[in-house]
């Protein structure tokens, strides 16, 4: 057996020239009756040379497939890996994330049901229009506004708590009498600061339908719980404005519903918020678990340093006769 040189560049190099013909047994193998497929073969399987471990090939870690198990669930990389720790830790986390997003989805469904049932019970739609038609009047006697938008004409045998049980018929008038309250909303303005209304009330139903109806002084005498701004002798009482400032800075014509539904509204949003937020830790998980478990992968990969180079070719022995030689070369990473 000739060895080769002790080299190092980055990892410890061992090079061995083996002949074959001793290490397996003085066998006399003619030199034309192999092929490089079959010498390769012979010699893996030959009984090993002291001193030499061949590191079983089946022992490698396959890196694309440690990552996209993982990425597709979280933990199952690791486990291919051999990290049984790990792998449970990644499963545990995937567990705890999509319980919390579920959860919290559906505490805010839940409770977004609940602020628009109680919108639909106490916000009146009919009301606001009744208040937008005296508050036309008001801004036209009292500020020469000249609002041209016709009064707004009130839906009459339509119960608007019950939005599930409208005919098409129902729906139509609805939406014409919304259509009106824009056309006011659109042309009206806060006397006391001399700006116009920022918004208008969305389409019964519309998700800005329930978030502007609690967010914005200008619908609050659609609650039910608003106080009178109309007196006995038909003359405009304060709260006919809404958006008064009070001395302390506060809206006093602003009903305590007004605020409670405020917050009921913002808790559901923040619940869904939270669990949106969630849903994109779900993917950050399942791509950061995906590269957790290709860089183990790999890690354990250089550290088996298991890349077996073969290289064969011909010698001859003393007596001139041709025998083939097989070169091994094992690398250990430090």
């Amino acid at each position: 057996m000739k060895k080769g040189v002790l080299t190092r560049s980055g990892c410890l190099g061992v090079a061995i020239m083996l002949l074959v013909a001793p290490a397996f047994g003085q066998r006399s193998v003619p030199a034309d009756a192999l092929s490089p497929g079959a010498l390769r073969s012979m010699v893996l399987s030959a009984p090993p040379v002291p001193g030499i471990r061949v590191i079983d090939p089946g022992q490698e870690r396959n890196v694309a497939l440690a990552f996209a198990s993982s990425v597709v669930l979280p933990g199952a990389g690791q486990w291919l890996n051999g990290q049984r720790v790990k792998a449970l830790a990644a499963i545990g986390m995937e567990a705890a994330i999509i319980t919390s997003y579920v959860v919290l989805r559906r505490n805010g469904l839940d409770q977004e049901d609940a602020f628009r049932a109680f919108a639909h019970d106490r916000w009146d739609p009919s009301r606001y229009a009744s208040w937008l038609n005296d508050y036309r009047e008001y801004l036209n006697d009292e500020y020469a506004a000249g609002i041209t938008a016709p009064p707004v004409d009130l839906v009459d045998g339509v119960d608007l708590s019950r939005p599930d049980a409208w005919s098409a018929a129902d729906r139509d008038r609805v939406l014409q009498m919304f259509d009106q309250i824009q056309a006011i909303e659109r042309q009206a303005f806060h006397p006391e600061t001399g700006a116009a209304f920022s918004h208008q009330l969305p389409d019964f139903g519309d998700q800005q339908y329930y978030e502007l109806i609690g967010k914005y002084f200008q619908f609050a005498p659609g609650w039910d719980d608003y106080p009178e701004w109309r007196a006995a002798d038909d003359g405009f009482l304060a709260p006919i404005d809404p958006e008064l400032t009070g001395s302390d800075g506060s809206k006093p014509n602003v009903s305590t519903t007004f605020y409670s539904y405020a917050r009921d509204h913002a808790d559901a949003q923040d619940l869904l918020r939270r669990a949106s937020r969630i849903s994109t830790l779900l993917v950050f998980n399942h791509l950061l678990a995906g590269i957790d478990a290709a860089v183990s992968a790999k890690l354990f990969n250089d550290r088996l340093a298991r890349r077996l180079d073969t290289h064969m070719g011909l010698a001859w022995d003393s007596g001139g006769s041709a025998v083939p030689v097989f070169g091994l070369q094992w690398r250990i990473t430090r």
